[in-house]
């Protein structure tokens, strides 16, 4: 195995959750969009950054709509799945479908920043974005934790490994 494949190996150890990261952006501010517009998409990659305030991270891949409309929004709510909720995971990796209150037939509801809320995810928080890297083929976005909501405490959050998805490494 050469030096890069042992990287890759040891990296796709680490233990990632999976999320569904959404935005939204009114028209006139993005490039590429004639309506307002709600980019949404499953990540892994996100963690806590301070308890205070509350910070997180995420990183998300570049050359996608989510990256240029939380580029241009500076929004984002991180949407928690649950072990329960693994039927959500495949749709929010494919282009998002907006429909009515509905994003790739699961419902949601606009939270403070204007992010959408997914309604069947046991938690979520919203941020706004303070700072951010860019460097590699993903950007990384430092957000302060502005809401949030705990819906179901006794849900599990879902770890990458208990699915048939990998990201990373």
């Amino acid at each position: 195995m050469s030096k890069s494949e042992e990287v890759s190996q040891a990296l796709k150890k680490i233990t990632y959750g999976f999320y569904i990261v959404t935005t939204r952006k009114p028209s006139e501010e993005m490039s590429t969009r004639d309506k307002d517009y709600i980019a949404a998409a499953t990540v892994s990659w996100v963690s806590q950054a301070s308890f205070d305030p509350p910070q997180v991270t995420v990183a998300i891949q570049k050359q996608t709509d989510l990256h240029e409309t939380v580029e241009k929004s500076r929004i984002f709510a991180v949407n928690i799945v649950g072990k329960d909720d693994q039927d959500m995971l495949k749709p929010f990796a494919e282009s998002s479908n907006i429909e009515g209150n509905k994003i790739n037939g699961f419902t949601f509801k606009d939270g403070e920043t204007g992010a959408p809320i997914l309604d069947e995810v046991p938690a979520y928080f919203e941020c706004k974005v303070i700072n951010d890297f860019s460097d590699g083929d993903h950007s990384v976005y430092l957000g302060e934790v502005v809401a949030g909501e705990t819906r179901n405490p006794d849900a599990v959050p879902l770890v990458e490994w208990e699915t048939d998805m990998h990201y990373g490494g």
